[in-house]
């Protein structure tokens, strides 16, 4: 059998091992939920939040929900793995196998992904059907399939974006302290806590010249009708180019990092 392909059906089992503590990890998402659309329903009872911020009150509701939703999808969690690996020695079994490790942790977390989008997949219909309804929204079978093609495209850009964070444990010998901070900081530069395109058309422009939007806040509007067909290309077009550039960051550093490797423990 294909080792990837068990690595694939491992990262299933290991998602599925600890039950409880996966299904608290999805109840979990309803607390930012339920703290942002308190937020949003205070701001925009005013009248004036609408004008502001350029998303309509059910818009920005829809966001909201949509947002968590793929934050879910997208979300990394193995850079400790990758972490522990390189301090404690655990990265020799991978050198002396003929695995690549970079398409091992993906695999990896591919397969873990799997179960949550059981979940989740059933809960991202239900709002965008909802929008559709109730907002109407301009969706498609074209633009379903764009929006599930760019979520992909999402998930491997977020993975090779803290991959290459949990390299530099290479380097650093307490790395771990800083992915909480990481994943703080790209969550919200993402679009995962809010658009980032309220703050005015300068900040958007500098925005979209960053790779974190691509990840959660461009799949949001596709979803959602924000953007239109143009938009969505010159996105995939930028998704896919920053796939390729921290693909190349990842390459360097993978193999600086080797020739630093100590290789004790493990």
């Amino acid at each position: 059998m294909n080792p990837y392909l068990c690595v694939f059906r491992m990262g299933i089992e290991k998602a599925l091992e600890y039950r409880t503590g996966f299904v608290l990890s999805m109840a979990s998402a309803a607390f930012p939920i339920l703290i942002q659309t308190t937020m949003w329903n205070y701001l925009y009872a005013n009248g004036d939040a609408a004008r502001i911020m350029g998303y309509s009150h059910g818009q920005i509701l829809i966001y909201t929900l949509l947002a968590t939703l793929v934050s879910q999808l997208v979300s990394a969690g193995f850079e400790w793995e990758v972490n522990s690996d390189i301090k404690n020695g655990g990265l020799n079994k991978y050198l002396v196998r003929p695995v690549a490790y970079r398409k091992y942790c993906l695999l990896s977390v591919m397969g873990q992904k799997v179960p949550r989008f059981f979940v989740v997949g059933p809960a991202m219909a239900f709002v965008i059907g909802f929008g559709v309804w109730i907002l109407h929204l301009p969706l498609s079978a074209v633009r379903i399939a764009v929006f599930l093609g760019s979520l992909f495209l999402a998930f491997v850009l977020n993975f090779f974006l803290f991959y290459c964070v949990a390299l530099l444990g290479f380097w650093l010998t307490d790395v771990d302290k800083l992915f909480g901070t990481v994943s703080i900081v790209l969550t919200v530069l993402s679009g995962g806590v809010f658009p980032m395109d309220i703050f005015g058309s300068t900040l958007t422009g500098l925005f979209r010249l960053l790779p974190f939007g691509y990840t959660t806040q461009f799949c949001v509007n596709i979803a959602n009708g924000r953007y239109g067909w143009e938009q969505i290309g010159r996105g995939v077009v930028c998704q896919i180019f920053w796939i390729a550039f921290m693909a190349a960051l990842e390459r360097i550093l993978w193999r600086q990092g080797l020739k630093r490797y100590a290789a004790v423990g493990g």
